[in-house]
């Protein structure tokens, strides 16, 4: 008997140990006189994401004196996801302090996706640029056709434009990328006359949400004073393939004001794949530099020309590095050598994975089932996503398989472009993004 007693009152003390209070006994704790209890009170509700917790949350979130509990409030009310608290956290927005709209963001975000979005408040130091072809860029933006409540939207859109605190603003304009607001592109792109750390942010959205309505506001800042601007306007239109801008690349590339940025206007030339840079490709492709030949490779693969088929083959014949090899085999895929697959297929195991994963994007589907069926479970994954990206109905067929297979990343994998297929062949305003269709051998 006194054995039981020992057990039960353990069970009454958590793993610090602490009393285990109850749901109603941490709601009460809301409305402690001590800051601290009220604090403690509203970050366990939040982990314990139970929604008879959320109206007395709100309350939180609207008077509470303490900053720092009403940003706590905040952040649990993004875990519990209650639609009745929207109009307390659209409310948080403005409140009088810096801490508590940034958390209001994250929280108002967290109702559609939490993995990873801690980078919308975060502090970024130096350059850095999102790169879309890895998977952690996935994980920070909602899927296709996800309905987000348009009250959000314009509440962010709100702060980006007008909050007095910088860091909020770039939290907003981060937010509205990771949950694809591709309406308010024309609001976001008349916002690149204020800091020029929020033009950057405001790229790196446009980049998100891939939308290539953007260049009209991106083209302007392609010759920005302010080189962290300058570059990403030249990596963004690169990416949203804005064919407007390949007379401002060419001068870009022409008169680069450093190498860097040359070599991102290549880049953004190669992507785009226009005719007017064929010259630019065919002089860099023995360039000292193995980054402006791997680009000049790329570039030829786009302009879909078979008659340098030849000259590709021998310039990979004298390819010593492996990223312009990787390149050079792409075009050659490209320009309907098909055998050139496997050696992309190859590197999805090395360490050119990422370069070998976006090449995927470009290949004809049909290309791809065959290689379901082989390979590590890595490269496979691979393939499984590009096809979630670029497959019709037909490969539904081919990936259903990987649903019974014995590593569950792959199975997951093989589900999420199943449902992305499906999502995208019953919304005639989505489509797959495919920069072009390999030509046919002759």
């Amino acid at each position: 008997m006194t054995q039981i007693v020992i057990v039960l009152l353990m069970g009454l003390h958590t793993s610090t140990g602490g009393y285990e209070q109850t749901t109603e006994e941490l709601i009460a704790n809301l409305r402690s006189p001590i800051p601290k209890t009220r604090l403690e009170a509203a970050r366990k509700l939040g982990e314990r994401r139970q929604r008879e917790a959320a109206e007395a949350l709100a309350r939180v979130v609207r008077t509470d004196a303490r900053a720092d509990v009403r940003r706590e409030a905040a952040r649990a009310l993004g875990l519990i996801k209650d639609e009745a608290t929207l109009p307390a956290l659209l409310a948080a927005l403005s409140d009088a302090h810096r801490d508590v709209r940034r958390a209001a963001i994250l929280a108002l975000v967290s109702f559609y996706i939490e993995t990873n979005i801690e980078f919308i408040t975060a502090e970024r130091r130096g350059w850095h640029i999102l790169n879309p072809f890895l998977s952690t860029y996935e994980a920070t933006i909602v899927e296709p056709e996800t309905k987000v409540d348009d009250r959000i939207i314009q509440g962010l859109l709100r702060v980006a434009q007008t909050d007095g605190d910088l860091s909020v603003r770039r939290a907003a304009v981060r937010a509205l990328g990771v949950l694809r607001a591709t309406h308010v592109v024309p609001q976001l792109g008349r916002l690149f006359m204020g800091y020029s750390a929020l033009r950057v942010e405001i790229l790196k959205t446009f980049m998100k949400l891939d939308d290539p309505r953007a260049g009209v506001y991106i083209i302007p800042l392609l010759n920005d004073s302010d080189a962290d601007v300058r570059k990403s306007a030249v990596i963004a239109v690169g990416l949203l393939r804005v064919a407007e801008a390949v007379p401002k690349l060419l001068e870009v590339l022409e008169r680069p004001r450093d190498e860097e940025t040359a070599r991102l206007a290549l880049e953004a030339l190669a992507r785009l794949g226009d005719r007017a840079a064929e010259p630019i490709f065919l002089q860099n492709l023995t360039h000292p530099s193995p980054e402006r030949r791997r680009f000049a490779a790329e570039g030829l693969a786009r302009l879909g020309d078979t008659h340098y088929v030849e000259r590709l083959s021998l310039a990979r014949l004298r390819e010593s590095d492996r990223s312009v090899r990787l390149a050079l085999a792409f075009a050659l895929y490209r320009l309907g050598r098909r055998e050139y697959l496997e050696a992309i297929f190859q590197e999805l195991d090395g360490g050119l994975h990422a370069q070998a994963a976006a090449y995927l994007l470009e290949v004809e589907p049909s290309d791809l089932y065959p290689l379901l069926r082989r390979g590590s479970a890595r490269a496979r994954r691979s393939v499984v996503e590009a096809l979630g990206r670029i497959g019709s109905r037909d490969a539904i067929e081919h990936l259903t398989p990987l649903l019974r297979a014995e590593d569950p990343e792959l199975v997951n994998a093989a589900n999420l472009a199943i449902q992305r297929i499906e999502r995208r062949a019953a919304s005639p305003r989505t489509r797959p993004r495919r920069v072009g269709t390999p030509p046919k051998e002759s």
